[in-house]
């Protein structure tokens, strides 16, 4: 009588692959580009140093691994399995895509260099799933889910208002940290942490406070709807009211905005001196045309929707004659931010200089700080390990800005992380940080103190 064959056990995953391409003396990346545009194309579209590197029409390349340098030792021949990173593209990112991804690789290849980690290869696993304010708010937790069922111990992004606060509840289920750019300042909870690119509070009370140094009393309020518009407004109007600033009129924009340049009249005839908008900047793209017709060019001052200047130069024309929040320091003053676009110009062949790059770098950084203060890569212990981040180097902002966090604290960003830039026949200046002081140090205010 014959034996029934025994089943034996098959592995339930492939295996690691090592495809021997680390090398001795320096981190490597499976890519040179990480991006279609310049992996296979001619490269970008921008036509000045703070306009997007990457193409209007651009796609991320998918699994991008980077390897540790050797040092010279050799295993015993078992690979290790890269540690996965996500990374959540949530909106139309334009010919900013390129400058998120290079410089994520940055980032990872120099604390690699640095000895931050070695245990085993990185691996950038991309979820593009654009969700609010265009598309439906499903997408973008469907794809922070799929990064989590890929074993991403850590994700980059959302990086809209919107998408944050609507994936929020599901990353602090399901346990995955998220490295958010939004500025909502609601979007702060167990897992989720933000390297901000803005702070909409502060950015309401910064515009009020520029209005009010330019020697304006009266004022108009644009916000946009949306999460984050009602905090837009709530914040610069009671900074007006504190400044003495009187707000002539005050109006709700949709995306596209119907009856802008009405709306725009009526607080021209009203006496307004100056305006201030708040919102996702959608709508701000409308402004320009409105001027024109209506040939006015008050002092105005947005929030950090500003930088959508970088996203496409079509979008840049749109919001000629503003200032806003921004995050790039003043030229040459940081010099985090001087070394890494010099390290950037090297390792990819071009100069691009916006403040996507640096947000991209400083996330990244963050994420692979984080798994490397864990003792061990799983998403629970990555969120600790992103807790003992102290002082980091922030290569946005000015020479004081840096990254910090702790078991209660989710805001990444410290000091000088808002600056305030103005765009004027299509050259971006930088006009000054916000450094407020109490009314009592200001000595020509010769009431102050009297106690009467």
């Amino acid at each position: 009588m014959t034996e029934p064959e025994h089943p034996y056990v098959e592995r339930m995953f492939p295996e690691p692959v090592d495809p021997g391409i680390a090398q001795p003396d320096r981190a490597v990346c499976s890519v040179e580009h990480g991006t279609m545009a310049h992996l296979e194309g001619p490269g970008g579209e921008g036509s000045t140093w703070w306009q997007g590197g990457g193409a209007a029409s651009d796609r991320a390349v998918q699994g991008i691994t980077i390897y540790p340098p050797t040092r010279g030792v050799a295993t015993q021949g078992d690979p290790f399995e890269p540690v996965k990173i996500g990374v959540l593209i949530d909106m139309d990112l334009n010919q900013l895509l390129a400058d998120w991804i290079d410089p994520t690789i940055l980032a990872i290849e120099d604390a690699l260099n640095e000895g931050v980690w070695a245990r085993s290869p990185v691996q950038l696993v991309i979820a593009d799933a654009r969700g609010l304010p265009r598309e439906n708010y499903r997408k973008v937790i469907e794809g922070y889910r799929w990064l989590v069922e890929q074993g991403c111990v850590v994700v980059l992004g959302p990086l809209i208002s919107d998408n944050s606060l609507v994936v929020q509840d599901t990353a602090n289920q399901l346990g995955v940290p998220c490295i958010g750019w939004t500025g909502a300042h609601k979007f702060a909870s167990d897992c989720c942490f933000t390297v901000a690119n803005g702070d909409i509070p502060t950015e309401g009370a910064m515009c009020a406070h520029w209005l009010k140094q330019q020697g304006l009393q009266r004022v108009g309020l644009f916000w946009e709807a949306g999460s984050s518009g009602r905090d837009y407004a709530d914040y610069f109007r009671d900074t007006a009211s504190q400044l003495g600033l009187t707000i002539t009129r005050e109006v709700k924009l949709e995306p596209n905005p119907v009856g802008l340049q009405e709306d725009l009249a009526s607080m021209r005839d009203l006496g307004t001196e100056g305006l201030y908008y708040g919102g996702y900047g959608y709508a701000t793209f409308h402004f320009a045309d409105a001027f024109r017709a209506l040939r006015w060019d008050p002092p105005r001052i947005m929030g950090t929707a500003f930088m959508f200047y970088s996203n496409s130069n079509r979008w840049a024309e749109g919001l000629d004659g503003w200032h806003g929040i921004d995050q790039l320091g003043e030229e040459g003053a940081n010099p985090n931010y001087n070394a890494m676009i010099e390290r950037f110009e090297t390792r990819f062949g071009r100069s691009t200089r916006n403040v996507v790059v640096a947000l991209a770098y400083d996330t990244a950084r963050v994420a692979i700080h984080g798994i490397a203060n864990a003792a061990i890569p799983e998403p629970r212990w990555v969120k600790e390990g992103i807790e003992r981040i102290r002082w980091m180097p922030a290569t946005n902002g000015g020479p004081a800005t840096y990254i910090q966090f702790g078991p209660s604290d989710r805001k990444g960003y410290k000091g000088d992380f808002l600056t305030i830039r103005e765009l004027r026949d299509g050259e971006l200046g930088f006009a000054g940080y916000h450094r407020p002081q109490w009314p009592s140090n200001d000595h020509t205010n010769r009431s102050v103190g009297r106690g009467n």
